[in-house]
């Protein structure tokens, strides 16, 4: 198994967040909006379940990147959010992955401040490292974000 690298924001390092990296093409969408595009999901990013939101670039009606947000709404004291990209692989390299995180933290730091967001991949996945370092996330050990969601889960908030 792949050793796991860890990047965080939270409302302490906001100001590390690269605003700057944020592109026009960066859209909101909704879950009501996913099927307005042309975007599988399930075969581009493996997942099952659609995100409640997320941040994507689209060219041509077609979802090309994309930077989602993964946690219980219904769950109040879920004070951490996973996010995750991908990117077509026909686009990489434009930038498309970094505006779209970058969007997407800002806009989970403007809703709830008291979020801390987690960002992990594998150390073998260089390119998901560099996203997510030029986005302005922070580097941390892996051991940090257990004991966050060990935290999250008895305190019911990330202190």
């Amino acid at each position: 198994m792949p050793k796991r690298m860890c990047y965080i924001l939270n409302k302490e390092y906001r100001d590390r967040l690269n605003l700057h990296k944020k592109q026009a093409v960066s859209r909101l969408l909704f879950k009501t909006d996913f099927e307005k595009f042309d975007f599988d999901f399930k075969d581009m990013l493996g997942w099952i379940h659609y995100p409640n939101y997320c941040f994507a670039t689209i060219i041509d009606n077609k979802i090309v990147s994309c930077a989602s947000a993964g946690y219980d709404v219904d769950k109040m004291d879920n004070y951490i959010v996973e996010i995750s990209t991908a990117t077509h692989k026909d686009y990489r390299g434009k930038g498309y992955a970094v505006a779209n995180v970058v969007a997407l933290c800002a806009y989970i730091l403007e809703m709830q401040e008291k979020r801390e967001i987690h960002y992990i991949t594998d150390s073998n996945n260089i390119a998901s490292q560099k996203t997510a370092s030029s986005a302005g996330l922070i580097k941390k050990p892996y051991s940090y974000i257990l004991l966050q969601k060990i935290r999250s889960k008895f305190n019911g908030a990330v202190s």
